[in-house]
């Protein structure tokens, strides 16, 4: 007898699957995974509040970073000039500012009703620890000198003699170098950047 032939019906597969067994597919076994793991993620945050809350402070944990940048409130022009020329000096250590910010509220409820824009802690060279930014703008106001020196840099940059800078600023301002506030330091400088 040829092999194949004669077996007997239990050795047979059967390929038929009944109507109680269901086919997962990779997508439906996700799914069903997907809310155990978040699951799983929030129960770890909330035996481990003290690591949440460090790992806040130490800015690399947002809780409310998932919620539309169109919920935040929009920066006034006090704190875009304050930015600017916390990044132009050296103290936020981005190309764009306002990387260096982010909506959030403080541990351990994280209310979205006390969330404003923070300044990131490891993004500075300033802060420890996330900051409000309109608090930091009180507490680490611009110093006149620094914002001077980043003028002076550009003005070099532009082979310029003082008494140029000091015309150029004139035109910009309408006012002398000695009266100038972070509204004016922050014209001149974007004024010296296009150039």
């Amino acid at each position: 007898m040829s092999r194949g032939f004669g077996v007997t019906q239990s050795k047979r597969r059967n390929f038929k699957k009944s109507s109680e067994q269901k086919v997962q597919t990779p997508d439906m076994r996700q799914c069903d995974v997907q809310p155990e793991i978040q699951t799983s993620l929030e129960e770890d945050w909330r035996v481990n509040a003290e690591k949440q809350a460090l790992a806040w402070r130490a800015g690399v944990y947002n809780p409310l970073g998932s919620l539309q940048l169109n919920q935040a409130r929009s920066l006034n022009a006090d704190e875009e000039e304050w930015l600017f020329l916390a990044r132009t000096i050296g103290w936020l250590q981005v190309e764009n500012e306002l990387d260096a910010i982010y909506f959030t509220a403080p541990p351990p409820a994280f209310d979205k009703t006390q969330a404003d824009w923070y300044l990131r802690p490891d993004l500075t060279n300033f802060i420890e620890e996330p900051v409000l930014l309109r608090e930091a703008m009180v507490s680490y106001s611009i110093p006149h000198n620094l914002a001077i020196e980043a003028i002076a840099r550009h003005a070099k940059r532009l082979k310029w003699k003082s008494g140029k800078t000091k015309v150029f600023i004139q035109e910009v301002t309408a006012k002398p170098s000695s009266k100038l506030t972070n509204e004016d330091y922050t014209a001149v400088l974007l004024e010296l950047q296009h150039l």
